[in-house]
């Protein structure tokens, strides 16, 4: 099922928002730290983590921005753009070579909680980026903890890596000398 056009946003990310956009998209691969189910939404990995200063907010969103798996992340990643959150899959399908959903999330039923700008998380750190690292970010959001089921809109395939491909047959072993 894909999205009606009356959600795209295009431009949506470079302005700084005033609010959360009414549809986000979630780029989601079966290998993710975030675990998924369509019946019971999206949780995050780390569960537990409060974050209560900044100093923690930065460790926690720049190891999940830098896909540092040595930290289980207590955020899910979600873009403003279903444009952009499909090229991101098609290229995380290569990356990976998983199979790879572009998931779309109504906003208006998430539970409370925080949820980031990556923008502002790396104002003053965009000079370390490099201009893939910054085209990777554009437009995302960081959720804590849990999107709730209620929250899914649709779910679409984009892209299959060549890791899961299937292969033709071919010759195993040396021929059989006669």
């Amino acid at each position: 099922m894909q999205p009606t056009p009356s959600k795209f946003t295009p431009g949506a990310s470079e302005a700084k928002p005033a609010s959360l956009p009414t549809y986000v998209f979630r780029v989601h691969r079966a290998g993710a730290q975030t675990k998924y189910d369509f019946s019971s939404g999206f949780r995050s990995k780390n569960q537990t983590t409060i974050i209560n200063t900044t100093a923690i907010l930065d460790q926690f969103a720049m190891a999940h921005i830098n896909g540092q798996t040595n930290i289980s992340s207590p955020f899910i990643s979600v873009f403003d753009s279903y444009t952009h959150a499909e090229d991101m899959a098609r290229y995380f399908a290569q990356k990976y070579g998983d199979e790879m959903k572009v998931i779309q999330i109504d906003t208006h039923h998430l539970a409370r909680g925080p949820v980031f700008r990556v923008a502002d998380i790396l104002e003053g750190k965009m000079q370390v980026m490099g201009r893939m690292e910054e085209e990777l970010h554009k437009g995302e959001y960081l959720i804590m903890y849990r999107i709730p089921a209620q929250a899914v809109v649709s779910e679409t395939p984009v892209g299959r890596g060549m890791a899961n491909a299937r292969r033709g047959p071919g010759v195993i072993g040396r021929p059989v000398q006669a």
